[in-house]
Order: C-alpha cells, then sequence, then structure tokens
C-alpha cells in the first residue's frame, strides 16, 4: 500500500512538472512576442532620437520645435503616471512585490501603460533602458495567460515569475541570465519546478527573439585572448574601484528621489525635469541620450582621452538616474552596463589596448554587481550578452572584489532599496493588494525549524502551511508533520502578516 502511495505522488509530480513546462512554453511565446515588439518600437525610437539630435543642428527654430515636442511628451508621461503608478519606473520591484503578495495590479493594464510610457520617455531621449519593463512585460503576460487560463494563486505566481524570465531574455538575448534573474531578484526561491518553468519560459522567448533579431551578440566585441596571471591583481583593484562607483550611484539615486520629494511637484508635472535636461543634452551633450547601446561599442573602436572618460561617465550617470527619479517607465540596467563600459574604458587607459575589451566586459559586470548585487546573474548575462567565454576567473574575481567593497560601504542593493520605496508608499489603491498571499519558503539546514512538528511551532497569526515539497514529492501537512532541512513550505497569511512572517523565518 506504501509502495503504491508513493508511485501516486511520483506520478503526480510528473504530471504537475510536464504541466508547468507546457505552461512556460506558452507564457514564453506570449511574453516573447510582447518583449520583442517593446524592444523594436524602442529601438526605433532611439534611431529618431539620434537622428533629431543631428537634424536640430541645421537651426533655431527646429530647438524651439524640439522643445514644445519635449515639454508635450513630458505631459503626457505625467499624465500616464497618475492614470497608473505601477507602471512607473522599471518595473522589477513591482513583479517582486507580487511575487509575495503585497501588489495585484491589472496585468492589461499594466501592460498598454508600460509600452506607451516606456515609449514616450524613449522619443523623449532620457537615458533608460528596456529591459526592466520587459521583465514587467513578461511578467504581466505570464500573469495575463494565468488569467485566461483561470489558473489558481500558485499558478499564477509561477507563470508570473517565468514570465519574468522570459522579459529578460528576449530583452538581452539571454535565456540563462533570465532564469537566474528572476529566481535571484524576483521569486527568492529555488525549486525543480519554478526551474522547470522558467527556463522553458526563457528558452522560447530566446527563439522568438533569434527569429526577429538574428543570432548576433547584443554587444560586439573583438577576440579576446585568455588573460594573463600577472594581470589578477588590476582586476581584483578593478573590482573595488567599481564597488565604490556602484556605491556612489546608490547613495546618488537616493539623494535624487529626495530632491523630487522636496520639490514636491505634482507628478503630472515631475517628468518635466527630465525633459527639460534631455533638451540641454540634445544640443550640447548628445552621446548621453537613450540608453546608449551603440557607446559600448564606439568606446572601443576609439581612444578616448582620461578627462572626456570621466566626463562622459558623470554625465551619462547623472542623467540616467535623473530620468530614472522622475517616475516615467524605464528601467537603469542597460543604462548600468553602458556606465560599467564607460568606467572600463577608462580604466584600460593605464593598459595595452588589447586589453581593452576585456576591462569593458570586466566593468560592466563587476559594476552590475556592485548596485544589484546579483553576481551570478551578472556573470551570465555578461557572457550571453557578449558570447565571449574565455575570462570566466577574471569576471568572477572582478565581480568578487566589487560584491565585497560595495558591503562593505554599506549601501542597499538597488532593487531592495527601490522595493521598499514602493511598500512604503502611501499612494497605493486598496484593490491593488491581496488581502490574502501565498508565498514559497526553503527550511535552510541551520534553521531552527529542522526537526520539530508544525504544531510545535509559533507561526505568525493566521498563518497556515498548505503544502510541502520534500525531495521532490508533496506531502499534505498535518500538526504532527516534523520539518525536515531543504522542505520547500507554500504558506497562505494574510497581507499584513508578511512582512512579520519574513523577518522572523528568514533567520
Amino acid at each position: 500500500m506504501k509502495i503504491s502511495k508513493i508511485n501516486k505522488i511520483e506520478n503526480k509530480n510528473f504530471k504537475l512538472e510536464t504541466s508547468l513546462l507546457f505552461d512556460g512554453i506558452l507564457v514564453g511565446l506570449f511574453a516573447g512576442i510582447v518583449g520583442a515588439s517593446y524592444r523594436l518600437l524602442i529601438g526605433y525610437s532611439e534611431k529618431l532620437v539620434h537622428y533629431t539630435a543631428e537634424f536640430i543642428k541645421n537651426g533655431f527654430i527646429y530647438k524651439i520645435f524640439l522643445l514644445g515636442a519635449l515639454i508635450l511628451l513630458a505631459l503626457f508621461s505625467g499624465f500616464l503616471l497618475k492614470r497608473e503608478p505601477m507602471a512607473s519606473g522599471s518595473g522589477i520591484p513591482q513583479v517582486s512585490a507580487e511575487i509575495t503578495g503585497r501588489l495585484n495590479p491589472n496585468p492589461l493594464r499594466i501592460l498598454i501603460y508600460k509600452i506607451t510610457g516606456g515609449l514616450t520617455a524613449s522619443l523623449g531621449g532620457l537615458s533608460l533602458g528596456r529591459e526592466g519593463p520587459s521583465i514587467q512585460l513578461g511578467a504581466m503576460s505570464g500573469k495575463l495567460v494565468s488569467r485566461i487560463l483561470k489558473k489558481d494563486i500558485i499558478k499564477e505566481k509561477y507563470f508570473i515569475t517565468c514570465g519574468a524570465s522570459a522579459g529578460l531574455s528576449i530583452a538581452f538575448g539571454a535565456p540563462l541570465a533570465g532564469v537566474l534573474f528572476s529566481i535571484e531578484e524576483v521569486h527568492k526561491q529555488i525549486t525543480k519546478k519554478i526551474i522547470i518553468c522558467c527556463f522553458s519560459a526563457a528558452v522560447v522567448a530566446n527563439i522568438v527573439g533569434q527569429y526577429i533579431f538574428g543570432l548576433t551578440a547584443i554587444f560586439k566585441f573583438p577576440d579576446i585572448p585568455y588573460v594573463e596571471v600577472s594581470i589578477y591583481p588590476w582586476v581584483a583593484l578593478l573590482g573595488i574601484l567599481l564597488g565604490i562607483f556602484g556605491t556612489f550611484y546608490n547613495i546618488t539615486i537616493k539623494i535624487l528621489f529626495r530632491i523630487y520629494e522636496f520639490l514636491k511637484l505634482n507628478i503630472v508635472f515631475r517628468p518635466q525635469i527630465a525633459f527639460l535636461i534631455s533638451f540641454v543634452l540634445f544640443i550640447f551633450y548628445p552621446i548621453v541620450l537613450g540608453s546608449g547601446h551603440n557607446l559600448v561599442e564606439f568606446l572601443i573602436e576609439n581612444k578616448f582621452s582620461f578627462m572626456f572618460l570621466l566626463t562622459l561617465y558623470f554625465i551619462k550617470t547623472l542623467f540616467s538616474l535623473i530620468s530614472f527619479t522622475s517616475g516615467v517607465a524605464g528601467g537603469i540596467f542597460l543604462p548600468i552596463l553602458i556606465q560599467g563600459a564607460i568606467l572600463g574604458t577608462l580604466f584600460s587607459n593605464f593598459f595595452d589596448a588589447k586589453y581593452t575589451a576585456l576591462f569593458v566586459i570586466l566593468s560592466m559586470s563587476g559594476y552590475l554587481t556592485a548596485i544589484v548585487r546579483s553576481p551570478i546573474t551578472s556573470i551570465i548575462l555578461l557572457f550571453e550578452m557578449t558570447q565571449k567565454l574565455n575570462y570566466f576567473l577574471p569576471i568572477a574575481l572582478c565581480c568578487l572584489f566589487a560584491y565585497m567593497t560595495a558591503n562593505i560601504l554599506g549601501t542597499k542593493p538597488v532593487y531592495e532599496y527601490l522595493l521598499d520605496r514602493i511598500l512604503t508608499s502611501n499612494k497605493l489603491e486598496d484593490n491593488e493588494v491581496e488581502m490574502e498571499v501565498e508565498i514559497l519558503t526553503t527550511i535552510s539546514n541551520d534553521s531552527f525549524l529542522v526537526g520539530r512538528s508544525i504544531r510545535e511551532i509559533e507561526w505568525t497569526k493566521n498563518t497556515l502551511i498548505s503544502q510541502i515539497e520534500r525531495s521532490g514529492r508533496e506531502i499534505v501537512p498535518k500538526g504532527t508533520t516534523v520539518l525536515e532541512a531543504n522542505d520547500k513550505l507554500t504558506v497562505i497569511m494574510p497581507k499584513e502578516s508578511v512582512d512579520a512572517f519574513l523577518e522572523k523565518f528568514s533567520k
């Protein structure tokens, strides 16, 4: 009887995993189409921005027309922010909050406002990326598919997470980084089921991207020779410097948010500052307009002075952060990589030209690590984006020192800070928050829960353990069930208990 029962459980798990595999394929296809459409729109808009920057040099009257157009775009961006605040910014913190049940926006509404808002900001020349919005668009695509198929709340969370994986995959052509990022930054729990659905969604989305955009790498780098061991001390030094610059970035973003709050601008007029600065840069420094994707190859192919690169870094960073903190739809992921590339070029000025591409790649990954604190994602992302695989140890070393330095300096990872801002905001409508939420948590080897029965544990108020997954098998929890290390718990609780639960049991 016992063997028969185990076989039934295993068969049930096999069917569930197969179902999640096909669900991931469906979400990946839908999210891939949405993400590819957004990527195309942003790409065309950035080409128009650079064409406009050249065209307005022909006369004063063209600059006046540009100013009027930017003011109108800023007003429209403010209108979109007022109508749908949850479509602002990168969207990654919003997705993280939704996974833990603290937000519940309308997916179709987010899709419409995010695409429109992102396109408007891009047409205005703001220095924002497509990857954060692509992650939110992918997550909302997954949620929409879940609603259409009438899935339960647990399945919906899987759909959201695998949609986020598909979003990053289509944005950067990086399926593995998409899976890792959605687990590290969004879901924050690793289970076999989440890996299956995320991987299938990311792969399918990447196939959609390859069909539309081709097989070439996102960034084109010259061949990089294997790195001599004598360079490693300099790689460690670069990591430390990137940790310092990453800390500067995280401090600056907080300062700019406070400045916007101090000004107390109506949300409709808040984007005007960023768009007016964009107008000045259209005339005097157009190289920093847009995400800056083409800037990487431009830096590698040309030789620039130390002062030019330092100026370029600070103007690009400040403009990106002013654009982002204005609240408009757009991400910081790609601009961070571009800023890292500038720092890498700056550092390479002290070395032979053959190391320029290497230091650019190391700096992109290390700078991203210092700001976001997702080192594995940063390493894999640069491998997939550059399609260069012969510098694993240097890039790992650089990220290690960047991560360590940023941690020692004590700034919070940028997406955690942004998530805290959203959760402490008083601007959420009642219908945007669920009254009851479901989260997943894994019991670590050194947890005080190990070896204790469910009834012995003092849970937070109104907490229900609805399911336990142990070694790939599902267990129906009872009061007498003894918890073991690596058990994966599905926990249902009121929304007001989430923070207390996470604070108590994350230890």
